[in-house]
């Protein structure tokens, strides 16, 4: 009977050892994860860091694209539930590479984005058409709209407003 005791017992303890291995390598593995992570964030951070600054570096060369808009905002005022608005937002790039303008992103699917695809050179103008459903989005609308380019800053936002009189339900 003490054999069969201390048997339960070496093998209890060769478990202990075992969960305790299994725990460290789990804890190990997770900090070098965490640590990881936060090398690559930095390095990220660091790039934004270095490219937002030469913009705002007075002795920077300003070797990159940067879009320039007429205007960042539009209300389309009072319109009518169901209507379909457009706007047209005007920019013209006023840095000293091309600008590439990779996406545009809507916050719903109302809203229906035209960019253009091709490169904008320097001292070029071009324009990003939004167009605006109102079916089902009544009283006051706030939409951003994301643009997303090599220029300086890498996204831009604009929006729009409207208020949108709830058409009679039968």
């Amino acid at each position: 009977m003490y054999k069969q005791i201390y048997k339960i017992l070496s093998l209890q303890k060769k478990l202990n050892d075992i969960m305790k291995s299994v725990i460290i390598l789990i804890t190990v593995s997770f900090l070098g994860f965490l640590n990881a992570c936060n090398s690559n964030s930095q390095s990220a951070d660091a790039g934004l860091i270095e490219n937002n600054s030469s913009a705002n570096d007075p002795n920077s060369k300003g070797n990159e694209p940067i879009m320039t808009f007429d205007k960042e905002t539009f209300d389309f005022g009072t319109i009518n539930e169901g209507e379909v608005v457009e706007h047209t937002y005007n920019f013209k790039n006023t840095g000293n590479k091309p600008l590439l303008i990779s996406e545009v992103q809507v916050s719903c699917g109302c809203t229906v984005p035209v960019w253009p695809r091709e490169p904008i050179n320097p001292g070029q103008s071009s324009s990003i058409k939004l167009q605006f459903n109102s079916n089902n989005k009544p009283d006051q609308i706030l939409k951003d709209v994301t643009i997303i380019s090599n220029a300086n800053p890498v996204k831009k936002k604009l929006t729009f407003t409207a208020f949108v009189i709830k058409k009679p339900r039968e």
